[in-house]
């Protein structure tokens, strides 16, 4: 069975152990317990953030297409395309930027679609 962290610290402390999951599983297994695996989630989202959309636009050369302006940070912006139709200005969108690989080993990269740069996913 997985457990997650978040789940097991409704039922103990877990302030020492959030920075050290392998510690937490020793205790666990000295407690009688059975650990198989450790897994953090985060590394299978690495360089995947939150975004914000901030203008779209029709693909030149592509119907079903659009060209997001999504900005990522601070003051970055990064054009990317998209063939999903149900955003607008201003939603927060999840964003794979170049260098990220999503489960599978999918890796994200800079990429022209149909003519037009795309700086992730």
């Amino acid at each position: 069975m997985k457990v997650s962290l978040n789940w097991l610290q409704d039922f103990i402390d877990l302030k020492d152990f959030k920075e050290k999951p392998e510690l937490l599983a020793q205790k666990l297994i000295e407690a009688g317990l059975e650990v198989e695996d450790i897994w953090n989630q985060a590394e299978a989202f690495r360089g995947v953030v939150i975004g914000q959309v901030i203008e779209l636009k029709k693909h030149p050369n592509a119907d079903k297409l659009t060209l997001c302006q999504v900005q990522v940070g601070e003051e970055e912006v990064q054009q990317i395309v998209c063939g999903a139709k149900n955003h607008k200005q201003g939603d927060k969108v999840v964003v794979a930027l170049p260098g990220a690989v999503l489960p599978g080993d999918f890796a994200i990269k800079k990429a022209k679609i149909r003519g037009v740069e795309s700086a992730g996913m």
